[in-house]
């Protein structure tokens, strides 16, 4: 199995959740001589975080973390400089 990036997904699954819920968040507001009027404040601010959120699951998923390569084998026959 390929290892994944799991700081991008992690991030891009937090960015998703709180798009989804400013996206949904209603607030109630009295307008006179109108009434009670419910309006969803942050919704663009929300579908931005969605699409980012969303952006950054796939980037976690397409890029593998950046291995180092292994160390150079010492070599106990090279004579020491003392």
């Amino acid at each position: 199995m390929e290892e994944r990036n799991k700081g991008l997904i992690i991030f891009g699954i937090i960015l998703l959740a709180i798009g989804l819920f400013a996206s949904f968040y209603q607030k109630t507001q009295h307008v006179i001589g109108v009434g009670d009027e419910t309006v969803t404040p942050y919704m663009n601010v929300g579908i931005v975080l969605i699409v980012a959120g969303i952006v950054f699951v796939a980037l976690g998923f397409l890029y593998s973390p950046r291995k180092t390569p292994p160390p150079p084998p010492s070599n106990p026959q090279q004579p020491s400089s003392t």
